[in-house]
């Protein structure tokens, strides 16, 4: 469920409507403590928390006092930094804007979609066609191509096509073409391209401007094929007693108008992506009480339905690279959400990309690869998140591609449907892989003759030192280097025939990295003593092993030479 952010317009701009906590007693529903949001940037902020508190996640923008949004001029400086404080707002909110209405103008264009990119559009336009009232075949012929130059800019800038918004008149008014007479808002469909223009029906002034409160006509209109899978969006609004002439004061709350909503929005079913409430803004009291925040929640109350699961994923706009550029060099995580209030459950069919025969079918969908994901089979509670990512690959040069990321769920299929675009550059790659292979490599070297701590003078107490330099080698993801005593005889300790020395033999390791150890006795057990680690691969490391032999003044010393062969090991975990 959203919102056209216009049906506070009034009370964005003046404060009217506003609903303040009385100072004592219970607290009025939706009303604010005081004092009152006295800018339209803090009522901005109250309507984006009332928002959220009603669960409400998707704005449609207009522009109210103070925006940030651009002109129509072509020579104009973007408010860039004012635009992501809006977004971050909405972010702080919970709030996704899907779309904005704005303006159908190519001289400021290029601004509206850079615009569009910072606030995350879905689709980029909607105000009304020009001369949307107009009945002459060449003026439509006219507009219709105004659209689809528009729309192939933005879809091709990857933001989304450009979509337009209706009155009664783009129902009312007829155009007239080879003898075939049909509405100005089929006329507009019928003559522009399907990938690069949509658009959003607004349901209270299409009923009114065709068939009345039954909505034959527009009932019949939504689930018409050629046109269902071009509505980006409803604007759900109620009015009494439609008709063509009617205006503001015909509105009504959601479920108070004459409107009968059920066939339209079951033909409308996974096809029509984002439902916005909109009452246009009348003076508070009109129309039978009208209040931007209490005539919401009526309407909010009357258009919910069932607990829901709803996916949700926004269009990807991919880096421009060369042709040939793998997918795994150029991919972009997409983010997939349940955006509603029951389990989103992901069927275990693997995600797919398909692309339109328009688009380049097959070869186009070649452009795109699937590179990892977790949502296949996979149950997200409301709130929470799998990941898709997709790679860009493109194989042409000069080329924008156009293709649907799809996932199949409990979701309405709308929603299940991901657009991906990327352009190439006018170069080309050939990855062509060149490498080696390094075998799993472990290796200690020593001197042959081994350490010496010379002579052993009886009588003296001393601690003799000796070392010597070996080298290590590892391509092992972590070594350690440790010493042991392999004797069953006097186990770490030196030793002359049936004679030992009282205390064990000390020893320790240091390199560059290590420069100071402690001495370290060995083990009397025989474990390894642990003397030096590595945490990645090292070539050719020059170790100092040293050694240290406390002899006491009254250790009894038998003529001849005391030692031991040590083992020394070099071993890792993670070959």
């Amino acid at each position: 469920m959203g919102v056209q952010l216009y049906d506070w317009s009034q009370y964005i701009s003046s404060g009217a409507g506003e609903i303040t906590c009385p100072t004592t007693g219970d607290p009025t529903p939706n009303c604010v403590a005081p004092p009152a949001p006295s800018t339209s940037g803090a009522r901005l902020e109250r309507v984006f928390a009332y928002l959220a508190s009603k669960n409400v996640r998707n704005v449609e923008l207009y522009g109210y006092p103070g925006n940030p949004f651009p002109s129509t001029s072509a020579t104009q400086t973007l408010k860039t930094a004012e635009l992501q404080a809006l977004r971050a707002l909405g972010d702080q909110y919970g709030l996704r804007f899907v779309s904005r209405h704005g303006n159908l103008n190519e001289n400021g264009w290029s601004f509206d979609i850079q615009a569009a990119k910072i606030l995350g559009q879905e689709v980029i336009g909607a105000a009304d066609p020009p001369n949307a009232s107009n009945s002459n075949l060449t003026t439509a012929l006219n507009d219709a191509a105004l659209l689809n130059r528009l729309g192939k800019r933005s879809v091709e800038a990857g933001v989304g096509p450009a979509y337009f918004h209706n009155h009664a008149s783009s129902f009312s008014t007829k155009i007239t073409e080879n003898g075939v007479t049909v509405s100005r808002w089929q006329f507009l469909m019928d003559h522009t391209d399907p990938r690069y223009v949509k658009a959003q029906i607004d349901l209270g002034w299409a009923v009114s401007g065709v068939s009345g409160a039954n909505a034959a006509d527009i009932v019949a209109l939504v689930g018409n094929p050629t046109y269902r899978q071009r509505i980006i969006s409803f604007h759900v609004k109620d009015v009494v007693d439609p008709k063509p002439s009617s205006g503001t004061s015909s509105l009504r709350e959601l479920g108070n108008g004459d409107i009968n909503f059920g066939p339209i929005f079951a033909n409308a079913k996974n096809w029509v992506r984002w439902y916005l409430y909109e009452y246009d803004p009348v003076t508070p009291g009109n129309n039978g009480g009208f209040n931007p925040f209490t005539s919401a929640d009526t309407s909010f109350t009357n258009l919910r339905g069932a607990a829901e699961a709803v996916a949700y994923a926004p269009p990807t706009a991919f880096d421009s690279v060369p042709a040939g550029t793998s997918a795994a060099n150029n991919a972009k995580p997409i983010t997939v959400k349940n955006i509603g209030d029951a389990p989103l459950v992901i069927t275990n069919a693997a995600p797919t990309i398909s692309a339109i025969a328009e688009n380049g079918g097959a070869t186009t969908a070649a452009d795109f690869a699937v590179v990892s994901q977790d949502c296949q089979n996979k149950t997200l509670a409301p709130g929470a998140t799998c990941t898709i990512t997709v790679g860009y690959k493109p194989s042409r040069i000069n080329t924008f591609s156009s293709a649907v990321l799809s996932f199949a769920s409990n979701s309405d299929d709308s929603m299940e449907k991901i657009p991906l675009y990327g352009t190439s550059t006018s170069s080309f790659v050939a990855e062509g892989p060149v490498g080696g292979t390094v075998p799993a490599t472990l290796s200690l070297s020593l001197p042959a003759q081994g350490a010496s701590f010379g002579a052993f003078v009886p009588g003296i107490a001393n601690a003799y030192e000796a070392s010597v330099v070996g080298s290590v080698t590892s391509s092992a993801g972590d070594a350690a280097l440790t010493v042991a005593d392999p004797s069953s005889t006097a186990t770490g300790h030196l030793v002359n025939g049936t004679f030992s020395l009282p205390s064990a033999l000390e020893a320790r390791a240091t390199n560059g990295a290590n420069p100071s150890a402690s001495y370290a006795a060995l083990s009397e057990t025989g474990a390894p003593t642990n003397l030096l680690t590595y945490s990645g691969p090292t070539a050719n490391d020059a170790v100092t092993i040293g050694f240290r032999q406390a002899i006491g003044a009254s250790d009894a010393l038998r003529t001849g030479t005391y030692s031991k062969t040590l083992t020394f090991t070099l071993s890792t975990t993670t070959p």
